[in-house]
């Protein structure tokens, strides 16, 4: 008997001294936490709303080190009031949207973040840009998942013409976007500043660095000089960043969307038309468009030298597949070509009278255009229209009538004027025989920027040179 009780006697010891270390790192842990806290309190950075640290804040702060990766997550009580907000019963609903869109866009962000090389993380930023709507155009004209703007889709080789838009195409924009924040961060050293500056320009972070007088700012350190709306971006992604990693504890779960289904792609090379797709796959002209946000109208226009991806539903195997095989071998003559004679027919002197049934969609169709194209047109913002409305339409041709040809050229210089509003940086590699001052016209620019830009005190340049161009 006294070996098992000197054994028993033992066991308990051990226990308390587990019991006992455990308990020692627990609150050595709470005090690094508070002593953190109450430096962030100190800095005077950010409005703390507590005059006391609360037990919360510890929680959150040992939450978000907990999923803390490549990305600094840290804490603030603007983090706190937008972790609340985005965990929130009033939020849910939408919080389980973004899950189920995020199945079927996430995946796809993490394999090609993989491929260039940045943090996975980074996928949350789409829904703060655009809540994870492909079709979403801010009022400056950036657009996308990603809301890239055009001089940036130009930089990074994304196709944007009459038919195509891939700040659209989830695939080609999240290359570009990777791209675009792994170069600031080979530049700042810093990922929260890479973030900043793609949401407020490197111009403005860069200026705010040095306002700052640190050597080794952080972002949280260059705060107080930047604009109103890039202080809340770093807060907004690490809260969503938290809300999604902690869904399941704040009961957000993943509903069905318009793309919950499995999807298979395939390269195209010719002109199709997207509604002979639909029909042969037995789906929605809507389903289809949903899979392809890139193509502005009915038809895709790819070639050999550009082939462009398109995304369809896997079929069921009892749909026979010499329907979608001959839909995808029907040649789609272009525009100059004289067709949709019935279309152009219904149109008078650039008009076209609504019928009873006929919807935004529907129409965009007919004449091979987008709903946003009919909205802009005829300065029209909700979704209704009647019958014997009439509608301008603008066609290739003589059908363009001088007052929509007047309402496009205004916005137009209406898109370039927001598009030069926009505060971020693009790159302009130096030719032979280019000179400051031929830089700076044809980017839109003075040679005072440029060289403030780029840290010249001369005016001389080299072929190959690779120069900063901020455009406001």
């Amino acid at each position: 008997m006294l070996p098992l009780m000197a054994q028993e006697s033992a066991v308990e010891g051990m226990k308390e001294a587990t019991h006992t270390f455990f308990q020692k790192s627990i609150e050595k842990e709470k005090q690094e936490i508070y002593q953190y806290l109450d430096s962030i309190k100190s800095a005077g950075n950010s409005r703390q709303h507590e005059s006391e640290i609360t037990d919360e804040d510890i929680q959150l702060v040992r939450k978000l080190k907990a999923i803390e990766r490549e990305v600094p997550l840290d804490y603030s009580p603007r983090v706190k009031d937008l972790v609340a907000k985005y965990t929130s019963d009033n939020y849910n609903p939408y919080m389980c949207r973004m899950m189920g869109l995020g199945q079927y866009y996430f995946p796809l962000f993490d394999k090609i973040m993989d491929e260039v090389g940045v943090p996975r993380e980074l996928k949350y930023l789409s829904v703060v840009e655009s809540s994870l709507n492909p079709r979403d155009i801010s009022s400056a004209g950036a657009t996308g998942l990603w809301q890239l703007m055009y001089y940036e889709a130009k930089t990074y080789n994304l196709t944007v013409d009459s038919y195509t838009d891939q700040r659209m195409d989830p695939v080609a924009s999240s290359y570009a976007i990777a791209k675009i924040l792994k170069e600031a961060y080979d530049e700042y050293g810093d990922w929260l500043l890479a973030i900043a500056s793609y949401n407020g320009g490197k111009g403005a972070v860069s200026r705010a660095i040095q306002r700052s007088g640190k050597d080794n700012a952080t972002f949280w350190d260059i705060a107080p000089y930047l604009t109103q709306q890039t202080q809340n971006y770093i807060p907004k992604f690490i809260a969503m960043t938290y809300a999604m990693k902690y869904a399941d504890e704040n009961d957000i779960n993943a509903v069905d969307t318009e793309l919950s289904l499995r999807t298979q792609a395939l390269d195209i090379n010719k002109r199709i038309s997207l509604n002979q797709i639909a029909d042969a796959l037995h789906v929605s002209k809507e389903t289809l468009r949903a899979l392809n946000p890139s193509f502005k109208k009915s038809i895709l226009n790819g070639t050999e030298e550009a082939p462009l991806r398109l995304v369809l539903p896997v079929i069921d195997k009892k749909i026979a597949t010499e329907e979608l095989y001959a839909a995808l071998n029907t040649p789609v003559p272009s525009a100059s070509t004289g067709q949709n004679e019935n279309s152009i027919e219904a149109l008078q002197n650039g008009k076209y009278k609504v019928k009873v049934g006929e919807t935004f969609a529907s129409i965009a169709d007919k004449f091979e255009v987008t709903v946003q194209d009919l909205k802009s047109w005829n300065n029209l913002r909700g979704n209704q229209i009647v019958p014997g409305q009439n509608l301008l339409i603008k066609k290739e041709g003589d059908f363009v009538n001088a007052k929509l040809a007047r309402n496009t050229e205004r916005s137009s210089k209406k898109n370039q004027q927001r598009a030069a509003n926009a505060t971020r940086t693009a790159y302009y590699v130096v030719k032979k025989g280019d000179t400051l001052s031929e830089i700076a016209d044809k980017n839109g620019t003075s040679v005072g920027r440029l060289k403030n830009e780029n840290d010249l005190s001369g005016n001389r340049i080299k072929p190959g040179m690779k120069l900063k161009v901020s455009k406001k």
